[in-house]
């Protein structure tokens, strides 16, 4: 009589396992998207630009979005601007948003740029680029990356 075991059981349990798991993931998953709703230019002494930053996270999936922290990076009319990172960020439900202010500051490179083009070629709207990494609690997705291009106003 023959075993029910041999060398090839295990492999096939193994296989067996790994389907049955990925089959319990969610397929209709879509990335949070991120929005820049304003930014605000603070007035400083610094030789840096200091800005405040309204982010709008957006959750378009039904379970709720537990980040550990944001990490962003803001590219203005082609100038890599502002880099930063933020914590303690509130849980987003299921198909809702919220709004996240950060504070941050430009190299003073990149600002004297970015001030020498304001003075230069003023005008009401700014292209930018932002590329956000949010850092979330699942074990699946740890993390995911969203990068976002638009105008703004600077006022």
């Amino acid at each position: 009589m023959k075993s029910l075991f041999n060398p090839v059981s295990p492999f096939l349990f193994l296989v067996v396992a790994l389907l049955g798991g990925c089959a319990t993931m969610d397929r209709d998953y879509e990335r949070p998207k991120v929005d820049v709703v304003g930014v605000t230019k603070s007035e400083t002494d610094t030789a840096a630009l200091q800005f405040t930053l309204q982010l709008r996270i957006v959750n378009p999936n039904a379970e709720t979005l537990n980040l550990k922290g944001l990490y962003y990076e803001l590219n203005l009319e082609g100038i890599d601007l502002i880099t930063g990172t933020a914590r303690n960020i509130p849980p987003i439900e299921g198909f809702s948003d919220t709004v996240v202010s950060v504070n941050s500051a430009a190299g003073m490179i990149s600002s004297a740029r970015f001030i020498s083009m304001m003075i230069n070629e003023p005008r009401e709207t700014w292209t930018y680029r932002l590329k956000a990494k949010l850092g979330t609690t699942s074990k699946w997705m740890p993390s995911t990356t969203v990068t976002e291009t638009g105008e703004i106003s600077l006022k």
